[in-house]
């Protein structure tokens, strides 16, 4: 259990939430679902906005009338009612293993048995099902009519307790939520239910992941971070030189920035192939970079207008998963890879721009060596990093800085919320550096790539040849 805080008022929970109760206003109670609607409506609401898994809730008791008919119902009809959640083709499997494994294990669907259990064993028995981790459970004895005395802690909470030092920087939300409840001795369960609210709103509305707005939070005189960012702002003032901006930006993955020396080259063309099957990871990896290089300029994305039927739409929500502002995003579909590279060129010369994406599958004749180099030097022209994002290709002569092979790995976090995206990338071309190849997870809290360990993959060797590296991620 963690009950060491950084700052001087981490502990003193009611000063908190009386402060965000002045910027937030009072937290309506409202009408409270029973045990098994919560355990449904938080289910269907991990990643996702609460509206939308609101409606998604009310489309599945609207069609069936019974929990029981959930978990007899095919998988693809319950995915088809909640379509507009998250991750809905994974939750509909997993919604009714869950509510199947409650019949099986207390003769009904029904959550009778938490009544006249201490929240510790409640806690345990409701974490035992399938798919309930530490959040749906402390949601279910909290929220709903048991008014367990429990504090719920989201992706929203447990990002402003890390920032403001509550819990340390890769604290697990279990973590989180007993270095709460060790501190929150004199809150009730409806105590405990405003602080979550308090600190949610805190995290969508101010210190949201796609950037902290500490000028407008109203805990910023205690906020440690806050601090930090002033401490290192005076020292860069106080630097000689601060007109020269660093052309290498740190990726926050070790061995990645090693080979890199120091970091991804701004202002330079990137290549970044999908092992076929993996487009998304290959999309979402690229999303990292460009939130790496440039988090606070707009992002120009160029795709071809059958990309979206053949590799999936681009999701505002995941952007911002990944730290990018969707009202930062800018999204050109064109007819074919001419009009991808024309457009790509002159949004190159817009030194407003922070990263350009050219999205280009196959191997369109016009994608030759002239046109990579006309890239690269209308990228180093205004500082704007190119991205060149390719599906069903082969690498071939390129001026590119960097190649990446990128497929999808397996999370190592298996709870409520999915866990970090994580890559398999093979830096397989390196013009001022070594190649490797690592398992890298984005952290989307910190806006940075980070070492997981997501299953046996194994570093190219840094001498290794780019033809051999490629046969180890085979595209």
């Amino acid at each position: 259990m963690q009950t060491a805080f950084d700052f001087k008022q981490a502990a003193d929970l009611q000063s908190i939430r009386n402060r965000l109760s002045v910027q937030f206003g009072k937290i309506p109670d409202g009408e409270r679902l029973d045990p098994v609607s919560q355990f449904v409506c938080s289910f269907l609401g991990s990643r996702t906005y609460d509206q939308t898994s609101w409606d998604a809730f009310a489309g599945l008791v609207t069609r069936y009338q019974s929990w029981d008919a959930i978990a007899d119902a095919p998988v693809d009809e319950i995915e088809a009612l909640i379509r507009g959640v998250n991750y809905a083709e994974r939750k509909a499997s997993e919604l009714k293993r869950a509510l199947r494994d409650i019949r099986a294990c207390y003769g009904r669907i029904s959550f009778d048995f938490l009544v006249g259990l201490d929240i510790e064993q409640a806690l345990f028995l409701l974490k035992q099902i399938h798919g309930v981790g530490p959040k749906i459970a402390a949601a279910i004895l909290n929220f709903s009519t048991l008014r367990g005395r429990a504090f719920v802690v989201d992706t929203h909470v447990l990002r402003v307790l890390r920032r403001f030092g509550f819990v340390g920087a890769n604290a697990s939300t279990e973590a989180a939520y007993d270095a709460v409840m060790a501190a929150a001795d004199d809150f009730d369960a409806d105590g405990l239910r405003e602080l979550h609210w308090y600190l949610k709103s805190l995290g969508q509305k101010i210190c949201s992941h796609a950037r902290a707005l500490c000028a407008s939070c109203p805990l910023s005189d205690i906020c440690p971070q806050r601090a930090e960012k002033i401490t290192a702002l005076r020292a860069s003032l106080a630097e000689p030189g601060l007109e020269k901006i660093s052309t290498r930006i740190p990726l926050g993955h070790n061995g990645a920035d090693l080979s890199l020396k120091g970091g991804l080259e701004r202002g330079a063309l990137h290549e970044i192939f999908a092992t076929i099957g993996h487009e998304a990871a290959a999309t979402g990896f690229t999303t990292g970079l460009a939130a790496r290089v440039a988090p606070r300029k707009h992002l120009f994305w160029i795709r071809q207008d059958f990309s979206a039927l053949e590799f999936g739409e681009l999701s505002a929500t995941g952007f911002l998963e990944f730290g990018i502002d969707p009202g930062r995003m800018l999204l050109l579909c064109v007819p074919d890879a001419a009009g991808a590279l024309r457009a790509a060129n002159d949004a190159l010369s817009c030194a407003a721009l922070g990263t350009v994406v050219i999205e280009i599958p196959g191997k369109p004749k016009i994608l030759d060596l002239v046109a990579s180099r006309r890239l690269t030097l209308a990228s180093a022209q205004k500082t704007v990093t190119a991205f060149l994002l390719r599906f069903g290709a082969q690498p071939d002569a390129s001026t590119a800085e960097t190649r990446w092979l990128v497929r999808a790995a397996a999370s190592p976090t298996q709870d409520e919320n999915w866990g970090h995206p994580v890559f398999e990338a093979g830096l397989v071309r390196n013009r001022h550096g070594r190649t490797g190849q690592w398992v890298m997870e984005w952290s989307c809290d910190d806006g940075l790539f980070k070492e997981a360990d997501s299953g046996a993959v194994v570093s190219a060797p840094c001498d290794r040849p780019a033809a051999t590296a490629r046969e180890a991620v085979a595209i």
